[in-house]
């Protein structure tokens, strides 16, 4: 049986003044990269509106075997203790909160996370670290790691990311160098508590993160789903996820029960 992976969305405001729809409502969007890099490394994607309820995040969670955090907009910097800086982009409070909740219940479950761009920037906050709010502003570096400035398609190299030879990321692609993309203005500064550098670019930020206690929580800065199209090897990275939930799977009734 395929793992079914609960993937988060983009919670879209009638306030919003970017996207305009004919009917005024309230939505929930994903980018069509996130499911199916999980459904082309052989798990089936399960989106994850943003309903914050107790017990439907219970019972979504109960249902998947495996959460991916996907990217969107900044982090609030309230969940790491810091004024709103200069260079702060969009924050979608309500997304904020419900993920922070999906977190927490996911850890005490067990779960196996992933996350990718804001999701491993959530994953850091999540365990007391704290984010660099613009890199262009705070941060000394000639590399544009925000892709703001010029256009490029989604899959282009912007650098290089090192892994060290006992991480997760060297086991997965098999080399201590990976060639990525970027579209990011924030990084990690502090590290959360029980976290360790799994990636780390030419620059000196971090750009791969692991639990070093938890069974499976893994994440990186850059969007392989972006790009495993283009570079293939890309998809590795939700290979990695995939097969460790099916190395470890376990029974799940409410799984067996939404499948029938």
């Amino acid at each position: 049986m395929k793992p079914l992976i609960g993937f988060t969305t983009y919670y879209v405001s009638t306030e919003d003044k970017q996207i305009k729809f004919d009917v005024p409502q309230d939505h929930f969007m994903s980018a069509l990269d996130d499911p199916l890099s999980i459904q082309k490394s052989g798990g089936i994607p399960i989106a994850i509106p943003v309903i914050d309820d107790e017990e439907y995040i219970d019972s979504i969670l109960d249902t998947v075997d495996g959460l991916l955090l996907t990217g969107g907009s900044d982090l609030s910097p309230h969940f790491f203790g810091q004024p709103f800086k200069k260079g702060l982009g969009r924050i979608v409070l309500i997304r904020d909160q419900f993920e922070m909740k999906l977190i927490d219940k996911a850890i005490r479950k067990q779960l196996p996370i992933l996350g990718i761009c804001r999701g491993l920037q959530l994953l850091n906050v999540y365990f007391g670290g704290t984010l660099i709010q613009d890199m262009d502003l705070y941060c000394q570096t000639d590399i544009n790691h925000s892709g703001s400035g010029y256009t490029s398609p989604k899959s282009s190299i912007a650098h290089k990311v090192s892994f060290p030879k006992d991480s997760i990321f060297y086991r997965c692609f098999g080399k201590d160098q990976l060639e990525v993309n970027s579209i990011h203005h924030q990084v990690v500064d502090v590290l959360g508590d029980g976290l360790e550098i799994a990636a780390i670019s030419e620059d000196g930020m971090i750009e791969g993160i692991v639990h070093k206690d938890y069974p499976f929580i893994a994440a990186v800065q850059w969007h392989p789903e972006m790009m495993f199209e283009v570079h293939l090897e890309q998809l590795k990275v939700f290979e990695m996820f995939v097969n460790h939930i099916k190395d470890h799977e376990k029974p799940n009734k409410q799984k067996e029960n939404l499948i029938v």
